[in-house]
């Protein structure tokens, strides 16, 4: 059985949009109509993105970690002039490393933590106004199974994605005002560039939990959609596991 969305009419930004999740994302937003601003550092990547869908895909280079509020109003309001204020968002930018307490690079550990924690406020403080999103937009956050249950030597990874989880019921009792909604998503392990390149959450040891096997980002792309969808009117500030049976994996 296939589920589909309809988005037509209907616009979204999705920050992170180069690789992994975000991207996909993106791609499924696009096929169900929608006209979608996609962000991320690499502008080759986002050329090529564009080049799937020149008509619906606006791209615009952006290093979330120095992009202060007015670079940040001004990829919107580029957006907006040609087709209108957003419906929603996702926020699926960060990186991952290993920061070992007695040895750790604290240029790294408040990368990890800018990428992921405070470029998705700056998003929000920026994509939530009326200015820019129409009423009623959905916005959701990556976080991951780390914020609970982080690995040896990536607390700031850890950390950082709690933060991202923790965010979410506050910043979901400010938009109401305007009948916003924010929720989070948690993957657990999934097939991308970031994670197969990290030795620590890609080991033989850790993949074998995952009862239904290692994810792609199509498994974790679905609930995001439905998630920025009108199905889920009723639903904020909520964080939803994606986990793959690792969870229950990891006490057998």
């Amino acid at each position: 059985m296939n589920v589909t969305f309809d988005f037509a009419g209907k616009n979204f930004a999705v920050i992170g949009a180069t690789s992994g999740i975000g991207r996909q994302v993106a791609l499924e937003l696009v096929g169900g109509g929608a006209n979608v601003l996609v962000v991320g550092r690499n502008l080759e990547r986002l050329d090529a993105l564009k080049k799937i869908n020149p008509q619906k895909i606006f791209n615009a280079a952006l290093d979330v970690t120095t992009a202060t509020a007015d670079d940040w109003a001004k990829i919107f309001d580029e957006f907006k002039n040609i087709f209108g204020k957003i419906d929603g968002g996702v926020y699926s930018a960060g990186i991952v490393g290993q920061t070992p307490l007695n040895s750790f690079d604290k240029n790294l550990a408040h990368k990890i933590f800018d990428t992921s924690f405070w470029g998705a406020v700056d998003f929000m403080q920026i994509a939530a106004r009326k200015k820019f999103s129409n009423g009623g937009a959905s916005f959701v956050l990556m976080s991951s199974i780390a914020a609970d249950y982080g690995g040896k030597s990536l607390f700031a990874y850890a950390a950082a994605k709690a933060a991202v989880k923790g965010v979410v019921v506050p910043l979901a009792k400010e938009i109401i005002r305007n009948r916003h909604r924010i929720n989070s998503v948690a993957p657990a392990l999934i097939q991308t560039e970031m994670a197969t390149s990290h030795a620590e959450t890609a080991s033989d040891e850790i993949a074998p939990r995952h009862l239904l096997g290692v994810g792609k980002p199509a498994d974790v792309s679905g609930l995001i959609l439905f998630l920025l969808s009108d199905r889920a009117n009723l639903i904020t500030g909520q964080n939803f596991l994606v986990d793959g049976g690792y969870l229950i994996g990891s006490v057998i």
